[in-house]
Order: C-alpha cells, then sequence, then structure tokens
C-alpha cells in the first residue's frame, strides 16, 4: 500500500498532469495537444508498471530522479549548451517550465523505466536487479542507457527536421543533422539516472510471474517496440529506418525473449513448482514427531491438569544433566549413557532420540559442508554483523514465533541471553567439522536445540503436539514462582487458529534466515559470493536443518529458490485478525542492544539505518525498527552508503582486496562479538572444548586476509590493536546451558 509521500507524490503528478492537458488543449494547436497526450499516456502507463515492479516508494525515488535530472538536463542544454549541444525548444511541445516543455521530463521517466526493465531482463533474466553491487549496478545502468540512445537515434532527428520541435544551432551534425554530443548527453543522463536509481532504492527482491505482473513487464517492452515500429515505417531521414531495426530491434528480441522465460508458466524454476505441489497450508499443524515423542516419553504421563508435575520437572532436569554430556559429536556414540546413574525411562528416551536424529542425511555432501566452514572462517565479523542485523530481525517476522519468544520474555527482558543462544548453536554449526567431524560439536548442538523446540510446544499446549488440537486456555498457578513453564502455561494457544508453536513452516523459515538472509546480506554490502559458494553455504545449512527436524522438501538450494521460498513461508504465517503484534518489543529490544554494545560514538548509531536497510523498510517497520534513529543519521548513513558503494566500485577495478564496506560491516562486527559472545564474565553456554577452539577462531579473525595491511591498521582504530581476546574462554569452565525446560 502507498505512504502518505507516495500518495501525495502521485496526487501531486496526477494534479500537474491535468492542468498540462487543459492548458495545452486550450491553448495549443491538435498536434501539440496529440504529442503532449501520447507523453501524458507513456508517463502513466509506465508509472503503473512501475508500481508493480518495483512498489510505490521505489516508483516514487525513480519518478523524482527522472523528472528532476531530465528537467536539469534539458535546461541546461536548452540554456548553456551542456550535455546535448546549443538548442531551442519550439512550441510544437507545448508548455513550457523555464525552457523544457513539460512534456519532455515525463518522456524523461518513460524512457528511463524501460531501459531499466529491459537492461535487467537482457542482463539478468529478470524484470529488476535486485541487490545492485557498484558493478552490476553500473553494467545495468550502462546497457538501460544504450537501450535509452538507441531510441533516440532516429527519434532525434525526426523531431527536429519532421515535428520542428527544437532547432538545433548547429544544423550539419555529423548524425543526418544532429551532433553526436547530443548522443553522448542521452547516455551519461540515462547513466546517471538509473544508476542513481539502483544507488538510493535498489529493488530487495525480484517478483515472481503471477497476478498479472508478466503485463506489467511486457507493457515497457511493448511501449519501446512501438516505437521501433513508427522509426522502421516513418523514419526521416530514410536511412534511420534500417539503423533502428537492429539498434532498436535487437533489444527487444532479447527482452522478450528473457520476458517470456521469466513469465511462462513452464520455464519457473523447479523449486517453485515443487512448492505449488505441496500442501503448505497444512504445514503450521505439523512440527517434529522425533523430538515430540521424545518429550512425551519424559513428561507425557507426568503432568497434572495439564501442568508438568514436580516428578515430571525432575525428569526434565535429569535429561538436562544427561544433555550436558553432549560436548561433541563422538559423545552421542553408541552407549554414550551406559553407566550413567539416572531414570531408566530418560535415559531410554534420550537413547533412542539420539539414535534417531543424529545420522546426517545420505544427500550431505562433505566437500560442500567444507566449502561452506572456510566461507563463515574467511567472513566472520561480517558473519556476526548479519546474525544480528538481518537473521534475528528477519527470524521475528513470523508473528507466531515472535509470540513463543514474547511470551517467555526471551527477548525484552533478556535480550542478550536470546542472542547467545543463537550463537552457541550458530559457531558449533559453522565452525571447522562441525557437522562431519566427531570432534565437532555441530550435531550435538543443534539434537538440544531441537528438544527445546518439543519442550516449548509441550508446555504451551500441555500436552502431546500431535493430539492437541483446538484453544488451549491460559492457566495461572496460583501461588507459582514466575518461571518459564509457568509464563508458557498462563498464556494459552489457539492450535487451529496459530498452529503448532515452533511448527514446520517456522523452523523452514528460521532456517532460511541463517542461510539466505546471510547471503542476501552479503550481496547487499556489495560482497556476492560465487554462486557455487553460495549454493555450498545453503547446503550446509540444510544439512543442519535435517538434523533440527526441517522436512527436506522446505529447504532451498540456490538463491533463486531460498528467494521464492522465503516470501512463500512469510505468506503463511500473517498476523491474525485481533491479535496483538507480538513482534515490536522484539525488534526495538534488539537494536537497543546492539546500539548499547558499540563503544564507537561513530558506529553507535549505525544499527538501525544498516539493518533497515539489509531487511527493507518494510521488514523493518513491521518488528518495530522504524524510525528509531534521527534524520542527520540516517542522511550520514544514506551518504556514507553512498560514498562507500561508488569507492569500492571504483577502487575495486585495479584493487579488488579493498572494501570500505567490509572494513566497517567488520568493525562493527567486532563491537557485537564483544559485547554479547567474548565477554567472560558471561561466557556461552558452551563446553570448554568448545569454547576453546571457537576463542582461537575469533583471534583469527583480528586481521582481513583480503585487505591490504594500511586498511587493517584503519581497522585497528576502529576496533582494537592485536589479537580480538585471543583464547578468550580458556579456565571458564561452563556447563552446557542448552536445557530443555
Amino acid at each position: 500500500m502507498p505512504s502518505f509521500l507516495d500518495r501525495a507524490v502521485f496526487q501531486v503528478a496526477a494534479a500537474g498532469t491535468a492542468l498540462l492537458l487543459i492548458w495545452t488543449a486550450w491553448h495549443y494547436p491538435p498536434l501539440t495537444l496529440a504529442l503532449v497526450v501520447s507523453c501524458a499516456m507513456m508517463f502513466w502507463v509506465c508509472a503503473w508498471s512501475a508500481t508493480r515492479l518495483l512498489g510505490y516508494r521505489r516508483t516514487r525515488v525513480l519518478m523524482l530522479l527522472a523528472l528532476g535530472l531530465g528537467w536539469f538536463a534539458e535546461q541546461m542544454g536548452s540554456s548553456r549548451g551542456w550535455f546535448f549541444g546549443r538548442y531551442t525548444y519550439t512550441e510544437v511541445l507545448g508548455p513550457r517550465l523555464g525552457d523544457v516543455p513539460l512534456a519532455i521530463p515525463l518522456m524523461w521517466f518513460a524512457l528511463a523505466l524501460i531501459g531499466y526493465v529491459m537492461a535487467s531482463l537482457m542482463l539478468w533474466r529478470r524484470p529488476v536487479h535486485t541487490h545492485a553491487s557498484f558493478r552490476s549496478g553500473l553494467l545495468t545502468a550502462w546497457v538501460a542507457a544504450m537501450v535509452i540512445t538507441a531510441f533516440d537515434l532516429g527519434a532525434d532527428p525526426y523531431f527536429v527536421f519532421v515535428l520542428k520541435a527544437w532547432i538545433m544551432q548547429k544544423t550539419d551534425g555529423g548524425w543526418f543533422g544532429e551532433t553526436l554530443q547530443g548522443f553522448a548527453g542521452w547516455m551519461a543522463v540515462s547513466l546517471v539516472i538509473v544508476g542513481s536509481f539502483q544507488a538510493l532504492a535498489a529493488p530487495r527482491r525480484s517478483p515472481p510471474p503471477a497476478d498479472g505482473l508478466p503485463l506489467a513487464v511486457l507493457v515497457p517492452i511493448l511501449i519501446y517496440a512501438s516505437g521501433l515500429v513508427f522509426q522502421v515505417l516513418l523514419g526521416h531521414p530514410i536511412e534511420v529506418r534500417a539503423i533502428a531495426f537492429f539498434a532498436m530491434g535487437l533489444p527487444v528480441v532479447v527482452a522478450w525473449a528473457a520476458w517470456r522465460q521469466w513469465s511462462h508458466p513452464q520455464q519457473r524454476a523447479a523449486h517453485a513448482r515443487r512448492l505449488a505441489g505441496r500442501d503448505l497450508a497444512a504445514m503450521p499443524m505439523q512440527a517434529d514427531p522425533t523430538a515430540d515423542d521424545t518429550i512425551t516419553a519424559l513428561i507425557g504421563r507426568h503432568m497434572g491438569d495439564g501442568v508438568v508435575t514436580q516428578q515430571g520437572t525432575a525428569r526434565l532436569a535429569q535429561a538436562n544433566q544427561l544433555m550436558a554430556a553432549w560436548t561433541h559429536n563422538a559423545a552421542l556414540a553408541p552407549g554414550w549413557a551406559s553407566g550413567v546413574q539416572a531414570d531408566p525411562e530418560v535415559t531410554a528416551a534420550l537413547e533412542a532420540y539420539v539414535a534417531q536424529a543424529q545420522a546426517l542425511p545420505d544427500w550431505a555432501d562433505p566437500g560442500q559442508i567444507a566449502r561452506a566452514e572456510a566461507l563463515f572462517m574467511e567472513h566472520g565479523p561480517l558473519s556476526c554483523t548479519l546474525l544480528f542485523c538481518s537473521s534475528l530481525p528477519e527470524c521475528y517476522v513470523m508473528p507466531q514465533l515472535a509470540e513463543v519468544l514474547h511470551i517467555a520474555g526471551q527477548l525484552e527482558q533478556h535480550t542478550e541471553h536470546r542472542i547467545r543462544q543463537t550463537a552457541a548453536m550458530v559457531f558449533p554449526v559453522m565452525m571447522k567439522g562441525g557437522l562431519t567431524d566427531p570432534e565437532g560439536a555441530g550435531v550435538a548442538q543443534v539434537l538440544k536445540v531441537r528438544l527445546i523446540h518439543a519442550t516449548i510446544r509441550h508446555l504451551i499446549l500441555r500436552g502431546d503436539p500431535q493430539k492437541v488440537r483446538g484453544r488451549v486456555p491460559p492457566q495461572v498457578l496460583a501461588g507459582a514462582e514466575r518461571h518459564m513453564h509457568s509464563a508458557l502455561a498462563a498464556h494459552g494457544w489457539d492450535v487451529d487458529a496459530q498452529g503448532l508453536p515452533c511448527n514446520q513452516i517456522e523452523l523452514a523459515y528460521t532456517l532460511l534466515t541463517f542461510s539466505y538472509s546471510f547471503l542476501k546480506g552479503m550481496r547487499t554490502l556489495g560482497l556476492g559470493l560465487p554462486s557455487e559458494d553460495e549454493e555450498a553455504y545453503l547446503h550446509a545449512w540444510n544439512v543442519m536443518g535435517h538434523v533440527l527436524g526441517v522436512r527436506r522438501e522446505l529447504m532451498a538450494w540456490t538463491m533463486d529458490e531460498a528467494a521464492v521460498l522465503f516470501e512463500v513461508l512469510q505468506a503463511q504465517a500473517p498476523l491474525l485478525p485481533g491479535q496483538a503484534d507480538p513482534r515490536p518489543p522484539l525488534g526495538r529490544a534488539l537494536v537497543a542492544a546492539m546500539a548499547h554494545s558499540i563503544r564507537v560514538p561513530v558506529l553507535r548509531g549505525l544499527p538501525v539505518p544498516l539493518t533497515r536497510w539489509l531487511i527493507g523498510p518494510d521488514t523493518a517497520a513491521r518488528i518495530g525498527i522504524d524510525g528509531h534513529v534521527s534524520w542527520a543519521t540516517r542522511l550520514v548513513f544514506q551518504l556514507g552508503r553512498l560514498l562507500v558503494g561508488v569507492t569500492d566500485g571504483v577502487v575495486g577495478l585495479v584493487w579488488p582486496g579493498f572494501s570500505l564496506s567490509r572494513l566497517f560491516t567488520r568493525a562493527i562486527g567486532y563491537h557485537l562479538l564483544t559485547r554479547f559472545l567474548m565477554n567472560q564474565t558471561r561466557p556461552l553456554a558452551l563446553p570448554d572444548r568448545v569454547l576453546n577452539p571457537m576463542g582461537d577462531l575469533i583471534a583469527g579473525w583480528s586481521q582481513d586476509p583480503l585487505a591490504p595491511a594500511w586498511l587493517n591498521r584503519l581497522e585497528d582504530r576502529l576496533t582494537t590493536t592485536g589479537t580480538w581476546h585471543s583464547r578468550p574462554f580458556r579456565g571458564v569452565h561452563a556447563t552446557d546451558g542448552a536445557k530443555a525446560g
């Protein structure tokens, strides 16, 4: 839906267009009226197309850029001879603003959209170029400028010599009386408009070919093709007709072929087809039978009036003590519980669970997993920044998942604890051998988290999740101490409306926030990875998802598949009518904790605008982090982002290791690491055999191997000189805090 500002811009544009047409009809001849009407129709048809493809906010940005820069370039050209050479507009094109007919800026917007859409189709096989880096954005803008200028090759001679819309001071230019400078000006102005649009409002996702969107993409191509037909049939001089056939015909054919590939139902991605064949609507009612059966075996017979009895609580405590021995993957070997003094039923339940759940899937590729681990090592501080500013915020978009966190108060009241819990899973999974090596700890840690999810389901529903349906009323225990059990029991839950807590949709979506959101964030930062690295990273997290209990049909294997799945899963979990929105308190608590952790003043205000940039303003608004920084901070961030992008793009052409974007995000990652993960007074809930290698890993991030030495010295000014707390956890005997109750 358009915002107030968007509506205001479009209302002003509509009123201005209406006044322009009325004034033209009253004061100018029919030919002029026909030309102005044609320009106005092109403008509004392209505006409709843009709102469908880009959304209202990005359309507004492109509209203001094209109208403003287009008018300025034409005004400077007609009055000073800049850009296009010296010329003077006649009365043919109607009313003017300054020296420029108002119809001309309208054409600049239409042509800018046409050039951008056709260039995106030709280069990227999508109607919009998502997450444009400096290089890919420059290439898109360059091709768009070529498409626009190809149109002008035939249009300018016709407008000058047939319509006499303007008079050139130099009438014997090198292009059928037109100057070559004019076409250089068209390239330059088009390049600036499209390039600036991508820098300021690059789309986050490419819209899928549904709900009339193929027509919205086809419209710009058809408008350009109609110009081609006109120039081939009526172009002047006659030589222009042959030139237009090739200069404009080739972009039309290539863009049309790409449009067919994108829009044709039989050409969609295989994953999108698989999703269409699945009953995703049933997934909120499906959770994790393996883990749920284990918790049922532990406390199913020990729940009085739907609440865990003292004996059930004792059995959960025994289970936690047994799981504390799961310090690494080898500790899960058969017979791991032999000789342990515990309730035989508790031991048997956990042994059966481990035996069934610990095996990696037969499709797991150790080479792909090792590649993902190397990427995590190479981009570690960036991973931390993206965890805080992208993965966690996007995780809280799911209303029912946020509701679970809200019930427990885990983010509003214990923000840092929740963050450390997340890191306690991410690091063991992504450290070397975490999923594949007996000495790694990823599988062991994920199996604990899986039981946490099952325990939460049981405590909220006060029964077996596979059997409970309908509304579970809240139950306040008289005199009960406020703790997790009582908080979950006192809230209530409507299974039919909300689905099961921590269901398959939420598990699969959370998995994507750790894999897809990280990779998407890298692209947004201009640090995108090769496709084979992205697919390796997705693969490793899919293996983790298998251990966590996520179904394979809810996994994505390429970025295109992940983008489709991410959007589809979000649509499966809307905020229910009348439901109090639990997300804003969580988002505000998260960004407040991030801001508090950064000690360098120049960086302290960055988490909010950085998060808004990475996840998009719409998502940021949903989780309550919209408008929590001053306009000055946002302005500085936007200008800095633009400057960093341009600098990285230009310098990176000759110095591939140079990246200011990487420098600043590493610096932010350092401060977040220091605050939440490297504090010796609050160690992560991990065994020493994991914490100690983790400390060595973080120490290895002190120097960026991809950056020159002087850039590392600059980074030291924003972080710390020397290693980043080498072996920070030695001597800290942490017990495993990944408790199920």
